[in-house]
């Protein structure tokens, strides 16, 4: 009885660790179709996706099978795209996009959507190439699109894009995808005659200006302005550092000022690239906030120093008097 469960734990352990090496060791090249057989596919780096495809060069008849992988319920959509511009970054404003939605019912609906935002609903609607025999299957977590696209004579290589996202709960409409580098990453420079790419490295001029915006802003609120603060507060007292500690003060707040504008504007535009046409509608809204407290506060540091310099004629009047009655008008 023993040894019974033993055999059986045994054969259970090695049945796991082959499903468990199988799906890992899960490429495109031990993929195959029922009635298509295609020359070239890639592995793409994220997402769990894969794209197979035939390429004639001379027709520029481009036959696709996109397989997206981890669909495990009907509420997702996947997409795959090609952005005509070949833009990298972004790649996503502009792309031609195939579109498919699992449906409880069994085939997925699939259809072409042109992407003109970065809040794109994924409407249907024509594409810049011609597209024939498009469709798309749902089995075990998978869903494939498949079609026939027309690409202009002498392509050699394109720019794509794929993504997956959830639908609407109330009207079942595609929405915006998740913003984690996965889904911002998937996208690449695909060479269709060798089968090679240039995949994005994730760190594109959207990133650079956030990168910049952030520094730009870090050096600004967090250095020069504090130093400024520091050196009015702290120097002042030595009458050797007098008026030296007031220029440098002066100097380290104006430039505080200039880097944390400049900081506003990279970020306006990084904005700009996140949020896509909604950022628009407030564009103007954010300049005036802003413009506003960089006003006040350009108004409350000149004020301070109306104050300020006031004072400091008062006391040297006051030190004058003082002295002229101690030196000339002393009995003593």
């Amino acid at each position: 009885m023993l040894m019974g469960d033993m055999l059986r734990l045994v054969l259970g352990f090695c049945v796991l660790s082959s499903i468990v090496l199988t799906s890992s060791a899960q490429t495109c090249k031990n993929q195959t179709f029922s009635n298509k057989v295609f020359t070239t596919c890639r592995d793409l780096p994220q997402l769990t996706s894969y794209l197979h495809w035939t390429y004639e060069e001379s027709s520029g008849k481009l036959d696709i099978a996109f397989r997206h992988a981890g669909i495990t319920s009907t509420n997702r959509w996947v997409a795959w795209a090609i952005n005509p511009n070949n833009n990298l970054d972004p790649a996503m404003i502009g792309a031609q996009a195939l579109v498919a939605i699992p449906q409880s019912s069994g085939t997925p609906k699939v259809y072409t959507s042109n992407i003109v935002s970065t809040t794109t609903q994924l409407q249907e609607g024509k594409i810049s190439y011609p597209v024939s025999g498009l469709s798309a299957t749902y089995h075990n977590n998978e869903v494939t699109i498949f079609a026939t696209l027309t690409l202009s004579n002498g392509t050699t290589s394109l720019v794509h894009v794929w993504q997956d996202g959830f639908l609407s709960s109330s009207d079942s409409t595609p929405q915006e995808h998740s913003h984690e580098s996965s889904h911002q990453n998937s996208k690449e420079v695909l060479d269709l005659v060798s089968g090679t790419s240039q995949v994005s490295s994730g760190i594109g001029s959207r990133q650079r200006r956030r990168n910049t915006h952030g520094i730009l802003n870090a050096i600004s609120w967090g250095i020069l302005m504090p130093t400024g603060a520091v050196i009015a507060r702290y120097l002042k007292v030595f009458k050797s550092a007098d008026p030296a500690w007031f220029y440098l003060h002066i100097i380290c707040q104006v430039s505080a000022y200039i880097v944390g504008l400049s900081g506003f504007g990279t970020g306006f535009e990084a904005m700009g690239d996140y949020v896509g046409d909604r950022y628009k509608d407030w564009k103007h809204v954010y300049i005036g906030i802003i413009g506003a407290l960089g006003g006040i506060a350009v108004f409350l540091e000149a004020y301070t120093w109306i104050i300020v310099l006031k004072r400091k004629k008062t006391e040297n009047k006051t030190s004058h008097a003082v002295n002229g009655t101690n030196g000339y008008g002393s009995n003593l």
